[in-house]
């Protein structure tokens, strides 16, 4: 792999100014200075060229002197607005300069041989002024390479409340739906999308998260996406369903265009109740509102396909929206302001009773709209190549001991498009793995923590039976006995198992509140390694006495060779190959003589082999 670097400016030591061009480019990246020609920088660039040499770079590539992709990455978490704000326009006009840089031939310039590939910004709780959402709607929409953003939301004041109602909207709107105001096109908003965003919750208001998961749900660029705290203590039964409604309407609905693939939610409560109220949102594919909100109190799924609502309608530019609050929808005063649509927009009719319409604007939540003639469509009912593939669930405390029927259930509602699941578990959920695989058909990647699972001898056997393809297992305190963990270890060793055929990566860990790897574990899991020829990596966590007794026998199966294809061999290596066995200059060579069909046969099966990666950390 090429070399990389990651250049971290952390606010404790970025003072007002610091992230100014003059004292960033021309220091770091890009004027030309004395020190450039001093010996310590003439011989790191002579060792460049040697490193780059015996990375199999050409000669002719060296002397242009090939691109060093590095990161960037700003912690700017506890400013005051007014300094963030600062450092925001500074750094946009500092990017601005790198991002034309990188356009350039360094060579020629004499530049440092640097190439941006990402950026990281995290700028923590703010408070989402119309002044400094403009200055990261426009950062982060500039066309930069942004892998993480991350912020938390503040609740608003009752001076701002509109004011950040406004603002808050139209950076999500932008940013996450890259639906840009008027001025900024599309391919803009877009090529400048985050590919990973960071959200805490624990100070957000009801019509925040509203609107961050009505921009969620229409997603056009951002990937992996992490949400903290969302579920607070204080939270009501009614409003703990309010919220699980809204992520169902983000992350798990069928019909959905939403770009979000991976998720991350943490401390989430599960209750049976909040099951029901997901399984209404699911089935009527629609945010919470005052009808669902009946059907969940009165659990009547019996005509509940009466309520699904999927049709869209075309609203054209400069159609008047009034923005409607969650905690005064139902005392007629949630009327607070308007917003103008920016652009003809097909958006989903989630109510059309009466003389309006209410619709989901991402970005702002539901929305009241005169009723007028509108045109209007059925939404896609299924879009499998969009949507959720891998969610991280940290689980909660359950009071109750029904906590694995809830969890079952829930998995049931939104489990089978997934790939990989994660849960952590801090209450009980106990759930078997037929339960999981049956609920999730397409997982390949799992991973468990304290989750209690229920005939956890069965663990292979249920994975035989439901003909589950794991690749990627991870098992850290979900075992009681050692035994247990034997009987796993001996299925992998068994070529003609179902776990054996298709895992590819374990990690197993265990603490006295489940039970440790012990000596007995380490034997079975050292024989497993001697029949099990399709096993990349193994991760285990033990004792430091067991780590000693047992370091050289583990050592032997670390590095060894797998007859395992890692990567094909690319095509210009299969050409070069080809040019010296079929070329004229070696008309006379033995290799000559191959047969067509055997030369076939090496082009399609040339590979690099996988190497086997066995690693120890000490279990507390």
């Amino acid at each position: 792999l090429d070399p990389r670097f990651r250049f971290v400016f952390n606010e404790k030591f970025v003072e007002p100014g610091a992230l100014s061009s003059a004292a960033v480019c021309k220091q770091f990246f890009v004027t030309v200075s004395a020190q450039r020609e001093s010996d310590d920088y003439l011989e790191a660039r002579r060792s460049l060229k040697k490193l780059q040499t015996a990375l199999g770079k050409t000669r002719r590539n060296v002397e242009a002197v090939q691109p060093i992709p590095f990161e960037l990455q700003f912690e700017l978490l506890t400013l005051p607005d007014e300094i963030l704000e600062t450092h925001l326009r500074d750094l946009n006009a500092m990017l601005g300069i790198l991002q034309a840089n990188g356009r350039g031939d360094t060579n020629s310039s004499g530049l440092l041989p640097l190439g941006l590939d990402s950026i990281r910004l995290d700028v923590g709780g703010v408070n989402m002024s119309w002044s400094l959402t403009q200055r990261l709607t426009s950062l982060l929409s500039s066309g930069l390479p942004f892998s993480l953003f991350a912020f938390s939301l503040k609740k608003a004041t009752a001076e701002n409340y509109v004011q950040m109602q406004e603002s808050v909207g139209w950076f999500l709107r932008t940013v996450l739906c890259g639906q840009g105001r008027v001025g900024q096109s599309l391919a803009d908003a877009e090529r400048g999308g985050v590919d990973t965003l960071s959200v805490g919750c624990h100070d957000c208001d009801e019509w925040q998260f509203a609107a961050l998961c009505s921009a969620l749900g229409s997603a056009s660029v951002t990937k992996h996406l992490r949400l903290y705290g969302i579920f607070g203590m204080a939270d009501t039964e009614e409003t703990r369903r309010w919220k699980w409604q809204w992520l169902t309407y983000a992350l798990f609905r069928t019909a959905t265009e939403s770009t979000v693939e991976r998720a991350l939610i943490t401390a989430a409560q599960l209750t049976r109740e909040d099951t029901l109220a997901i399984a209404v949102a699911i089935h009527v594919n629609s945010p919470p509102t005052d009808g669902l909100s009946k059907i969940t109190r009165e659990e009547n799924m019996l005509n509940i396909r009466d309520w699904r609502r999927d049709n869209a309608g075309h609203f054209l530019d400069g159609t008047e929206f009034m923005l409607i609050d969650p905690d005064q929808e139902n005392d007629g005063g949630g009327r607070l302001s308007s917003i103008f649509l920016e652009t003809d927009s097909w958006l989903h009719i989630v109510s059309d009773g009466g003389d309006h319409f209410d619709v989901v604007l991402p970005g702002f939540g539901i929305v009241r709209a005169d009723k007028l003639p509108i045109e209007q469509r059925l939404a896609p009912t299924d879009n499998s190549t969009l949507g959720l593939k891998a969610l991280t669930l940290a689980l909660g405390l359950h009071f109750g001991d029904d906590g694995g029927e809830v969890l079952t259930d829930f998995l049931n509602l939104i489990g089978t498009p997934l790939r990989s699941l994660a849960l952590y578990a801090v209450g009980s959920y106990p759930i078997s793995m037929a339960s999981i695989s049956q609920a999730c058909p397409q997982l390949t990647d799992l991973f468990l923590e304290g989750i209690q699972l229920i005939n956890p001898r069965d663990f292979c056997l249920d994975i035989e039976r439901t003909k589950a393809k794991l690749k990627c297992l991870g098992l850290v305190n979900v075992f009681t006995s050692s035994e247990q963990i034997t009987h796993l270890a001996e299925a992998i060793a068994s070529p003609s198992s179902q776990i054996a055929l298709h895992l590819s990566e374990l990690g197993l860990s265990g603490s006295e509140a489940s039970c440790t790897i012990d000596d007995a574990n380490v034997r079975a899991l050292l024989t497993m390694l001697k029949t099990n020829r399709k096993l990349m990596y193994l991760s285990l966590g033990m004792s430091p006495e067991l780590q000693t007794k047992y370091d050289e026998a583990i050592q032997q199966h670390h590095g060894e060779s797998l007859p395992v294809v890692q990567n094909k061999v690319p095509i210009p290596a299969k050409t070069a190959f080809l040019s010296a066995v079929r070329g004229q200059e070696y008309q006379s060579s033995a290799s000559n003589s191959l047969d067509d069909a055997v030369l076939s046969l090496i082009l399609a099966l040339a590979a690099t082999c996988a190497s086997r990666t066995v690693t120890i950390h000490y279990d507390d």
